[in-house]
């Protein structure tokens, strides 16, 4: 047996011995610690936004209803003029002339 094998044998035997038992790092410790509380604390964020959202929703919604139906009896009355065929031709006026923008601007740019 050369010298060389009975080094690495010696080498192989001492690794084996050292890696047993490795001892806890407080480095790494402390900072999967910081890790957790981290997390900890953007899932507690996370879920208190949902929560403050849901009671926003819940303390407007007197108002969001009466807005609601606002916007439906404004949508209404907004709409109630195009039932008779002067409405209807001028949105279809309308509908003609924002093609012809939108093409005549659409050629430009080319």
């Amino acid at each position: 047996m050369s010298e060389q094998d009975g080094f690495d044998a010696r080498l192989a035997a001492h690794f084996e011995q050292e890696h047993r038992h490795v001892p806890a790092d407080d480095f790494i410790a402390a900072t999967m610690q910081k890790v957790r509380v981290g997390r900890r604390r953007r899932e507690f964020m996370r879920v208190g936004w949902r929560v403050a959202a849901l009671g926003a929703a819940a303390v407007a919604s007197p108002w969001l209803i009466a807005g609601v139906d606002r916007l439906n009896a404004v949508l209404e009355s907004s709409l109630s003029w195009t039932e008779g065929e002067a409405g209807v031709w001028v949105l279809g006026g309308l509908a003609v002339l924002a093609v012809l923008a939108l093409r005549l601007r659409s050629r430009l740019r080319n």
